[in-house]
């Protein structure tokens, strides 16, 4: 039955014969496939893997097991993936092998980290700690890092330590300037900024170096 001959039949039967069409039209998942939205779309079943329009078994290679999802293979812990085989990682010293499908498939171990690939210990110099990582350092509070050291952070008189504890910030009512911290001074027709460490203009008025101004 074509569609030429639903559409000359009455409004009930036409429905029903183009729904009896599209049904046959459908096509259907290939075997070890399984279909969405009425067979539309489809995907393998754990184990197979796409090919074209088809579904073809996955074959994991020695050293390899089949994938979280079913539809790939990946390679045991100690091994890494090359092309379609799995290679033994060499792991060098002071390192930890990974499951990892690509890349090194090694961690340096903690108080170590990456260089020239191998692993080196974290040098932490004076007043300075292994972060969480521990493959890098941090600075104590009350300390800033330089490339190679942690520097006493040095407040000014009216500053204070900030929250993480590596620089300082002036007090309300005072501006940085430089390595100091200044009153503030507001013009007239000016406010304290929300901050507390500069000013802004008063409704109707803008700011003109160190002056507001009224708005033409």
């Amino acid at each position: 039955m074509t569609l030429i001959h639903c559409i000359i039949l009455p409004a009930a039967l036409a429905l029903a014969c183009t729904a009896a069409i599209a049904a046959e039209a459908r096509p259907e998942p290939p075997p070890h496939a399984r279909g969405f939205a009425g067979g539309t779309y489809w995907t393998c079943d754990h184990g197979y893997q796409r090919a074209g329009d088809a579904c073809a078994a996955i074959a994991p290679p020695a050293n390899a097991r089949l994938s979280s999802s079913g539809n790939d293979w990946e390679c045991r812990r100690g091994y890494k993936r090359a092309d379609n085989r799995c290679e033994p990682i060499v792991v060098p010293q002071n390192a930890y092998a990974i499951d990892s499908t690509y890349g090194s498939g090694w961690n340096c171990a903690r108080g170590f980290r990456l260089a020239d690939k191998g692993c080196e210990a974290v040098k932490i110099p004076v007043n300075g700690f292994l972060s969480r990582s521990g493959n890098e350092w941090e600075c104590d509070r009350g300390f800033s890092r330089t490339a190679v050291a942690c520097l006493a952070v040095v407040i000014p008189a009216n500053g204070y330590l900030d929250s993480e504890g590596h620089a300082w910030k002036c007090d309300y009512g005072y501006q940085a300037k430089g390595a100091a911290c200044q009153l503030l001074v507001l013009p007239a027709n000016a406010r304290m900024s929300y901050s507390g460490n500069d000013w802004r203009c008063v409704d109707d008025y803008r700011r003109n170096s160190d002056k507001c101004i009224k708005e033409q």
